[in-house]
């Protein structure tokens, strides 16, 4: 049997896109559907039914692996699936959440309209306000400045339907990110120097460590100020906790008094209170309309693709210190249209599907492979890159079924660039007279190192035709942060977490 041209343009598509140049790696694969989620994130093999247009177009013309009594290609064309799933990620990357929050903490505490004006009158801080200074300007900002330090997060929903070979589908997926921005200029506190700062100092030397005696006397021998202002300032940073034997800090302070020092009699835009420093918010909300058909060969092989039609929308916002200060402006910048910007392109998914006999398959899938562009507020583009992903799915028994999936390509967040995710993932599904689905299972993301495995699990019940499913993943690795005013009630969160949730009906035809 000689196959169409259409199905090897399609082979040579996927084959291009696994083979390729490294710009062919997208945002964090979405993990789209309960039974993935509870899986470790396996569908690209195992996924049938409606929901197979996102996880890969060829199997909607292959059998049913979790399903007994459709496992025949006739069987199954007997049947329409409407499902409609809820699914949710987040991660936050070198401990941002607990890094924002000891930031919070301190500007919320600081006040920095009041901080302002008591520099800019010249009237001294009081030794908290002083601590808490150093504290943010040598320790919380600077953790905020390695590399690939944000929060990046997708959310996807839909509605998908499917009959025999033909899907349609309407599937929102929303990507997020947030970019840490670190200002290690703006530093100066006041324009009084030091005078208006600390007055004319204390004595300190008997109540130093070595390392802080010997920071202050290079502070004061390099003309940055007098011996007892140098420390006092050393000795607040001790009692702020500051490591003043890390060479990081003892640039970080110098740094501050310098800064201080150059603007004497200068302007409050470069009091520490202007500090740039922040979180660059970039996202993109992708509604996909699609149409997708797949067709059989040979009798263990299917093609299959998706045409849509995106409509997509971008946002980008940047906020300041000063917007930790009030959570009112916080939400304002959030809900900004002026910071929206959407466009309409078209898409295209492919994905192939081999299955030998009953007990295994194997899929991969390529989406967006024509790299769809969308316009953003700031004149830029954002820029929906291809993402590849391959799976395997064993079935030994009817009741029990084995998948997982890799991420092909290492991608990259457009949303945190220097983000990096190559998810590997696996589990198990255990059916209970095709009644109770019992899911398990586990991924890794093999780009970051610092990423802990995640622990999947899900569970799903079926009644008659409708079956609820529901799942859930997290980073056994939690993060402290405080809630309330007084900072008494802290929270435990884990760094990386998902949830799912999904509908579905099957309604038979004859």
């Amino acid at each position: 049997m000689r196959m169409p041209s259409g199905v090897v343009a399609t082979g040579a598509t996927i084959l291009a896109a696994l083979t390729g140049s490294p710009k062919l790696a997208g945002d964090e694969w979405a993990v789209l559907g309960p039974r993935a989620m509870g899986m470790g994130g396996a569908g690209v093999a195992v996924t049938r039914g409606a929901l197979g247009v996102y996880w890969n177009p060829a199997g909607l013309a292959g059998p049913w692996l979790s399903r007994p009594e459709a496992e025949k290609d006739a069987r199954c064309a007997s049947f329409w699936d409407v499902e409609i799933p809820i699914s949710a990620n987040a991660t936050a990357t070198n401990n941002l959440l607990g890094e924002i929050d000891d930031v919070g903490e301190l500007v919320d505490g600081l006040n920095l309209d009041d901080l302002e004006q008591a520099l800019d009158a010249g009237t001294g801080l009081s030794e908290e306000q002083v601590q808490d200074v150093i504290r943010l300007a040598t320790q919380e900002l600077p953790d905020l400045d390695r590399k690939g330090t944000g929060l990046v997060a997708n959310a996807s929903a839909g509605l998908l339907a499917r009959v025999w070979r033909f899907g349609i589908s309407a599937i929102g997926i929303g990507y997020a990110g947030g970019d840490t921005r670190v200002d290690l200029s703006t530093l100066a506190l006041g324009d009084e120097g030091l005078d208006g700062v600390i007055g004319a100092g204390t004595d300190r030397s008997a109540e130093l460590s070595a390392d802080g005696q010997a920071l202050a006397d290079s502070l004061a021998t390099a003309g940055l100020a007098t011996q007892d202002q140098a420390e006092e300032i050393v000795f607040q940073a001790e009692q702020a906790g500051v490591d003043t034997g890390s060479t990081a800090v003892q640039d970080s302070i110098q740094d501050i008094l310098e800064a201080t020092q150059t603007n004497d009699g200068g302007s409050v835009q470069d009091f520490l209170t202007q500090n740039g420093s922040g979180v660059d918010v970039r996202g993109i909300l992708l509604r996909e309309y699609a149409l997708s058909f797949a067709w059989p060969f040979f009798d263990v092989f299917s093609v299959g693709a998706n045409a849509k039609v995106i409509q997509g929308t971008t946002y980008t916002q940047s906020f300041s210190l000063r917007d930790f200060d009030g959570s009112s402006e916080i939400t304002k910048k959030l809900f900004d249209d002026e910071n929206r910007e959407e466009s309409f392109e078209f898409g295209v998914d492919v994905g192939a599907l081999f299955q030998p006999f009953r007990e295994l398959s194997i899929g991969v899938v390529g989406r967006n492979l024509n790299r769809p562009k969308f316009d953003t507020a700031d004149g830029d583009e954002y820029v929906v890159e291809p993402q590849v992903r391959a799976g395997i799915g064993v079935s030994p028994l009817p009741w029990l079924v084995f998948g997982a999936d890799i991420d092909v390509l290492r991608n990259h967040s457009e949303a945190l660039p220097d983000y990096r995710s190559q998810v590997v993932g696996g589990g198990m599904e255990l059916s209970l007279a095709d009644i109770v689905f019992l899911r398990g299972g586990v991924s890794k993301n093999l780009a970051e190192d610092d990423e802990d495995l995640m622990v999947h699990a899900g569970l799903g019940i079926r009644v008659f035709r409708v079956q609820l499913d529901v799942a859930a993943s997290l980073v056994p690795d939690f993060t402290e942060i405080t809630r309330g005013d007084d900072g008494d009630d802290p929270v435990e969160v884990p760094e990386r977490a998902g949830v799912s949730v999904m509908l579905s009906v099957n309604i038979p035809l004859e």
